[in-house]
């Protein structure tokens, strides 16, 4: 009896453990300093503003999209904003998104006008993660709204459209993943952080 009662303590442990990893990860840009260096330029500072993600915020994005982000995201995450000469110049923000390879987490940056400014893999063990595609995929996001990457994107969200796979010739399911986490990057920016844009624009008005 004794021996069944440590062994389910023990799974409770391993339990709770995985799921706080789990929960970190989705929550973490591993080094602010180095993506702003990768994705900006230099002369950039940044100040850091927390948030709750909500439930409710959760089940809001599927108003916008055809799917949402998973239930562990819900809870503390973390958006970077950047200035420039005291002027508001952009958001940094991880994303982390499940595949068959494993965790993949992307570090996204983001316009002021919430389009997409760029991103780069801060962990993928998929073999398409490389340099060429990278730049590939980065190239088509570029710049984009959120109007013009859906367009990229069937209306069921589980597969490219003909404009998207057209764009995505090289890595389509790579680029799939990375283009529905671009969406839900922007989207759950407005929602969660939304009081606090309002804030930063009115500033920089």
């Amino acid at each position: 009896m004794k021996n069944k009662i440590n062994a389910v303590i023990l799974l409770l442990i391993i339990e709770i453990f995985t799921l706080s990893t789990v929960h970190a990860a989705f929550c973490s840009l591993r080094d602010p300093i180095s993506a702003i260096q990768m994705i900006y330029e230099q002369g950039y500072q940044f100040r850091s503003v927390v948030t709750t993600v909500t439930e409710e915020d959760r089940q809001s994005i599927k108003q916008q999209l055809p799917f949402t982000i998973h239930q562990s995201e819900v809870g503390k995450h973390t958006l970077y904003v950047l200035y420039k000469n005291d002027k508001h110049a952009g958001f940094l923000q991880a994303r982390s998104e499940w595949a068959k390879w494993g965790l993949v987490e992307i570090a996204w940056a983001i316009n002021v006008d919430r389009s997409i400014k760029g991103f780069y893999f801060q962990r993928c063990r998929s073999p398409e993660c490389n340099d060429n595609t990278q730049q590939g995929i980065n190239a088509v996001l570029k710049n984009k709204t959120l109007p013009q990457l859906k367009r990229l994107l069937s209306t069921n969200g589980e597969t490219l459209s003909p404009e998207g796979q057209k764009a995505f010739a090289i890595a389509p399911q790579l680029a799939l993943l990375t283009l529905r986490s671009a969406l839900k990057t922007l989207v759950i920016t407005d929602i969660s952080w939304k009081k606090d844009i309002e804030q930063i624009a009115a500033v920089n008005y």
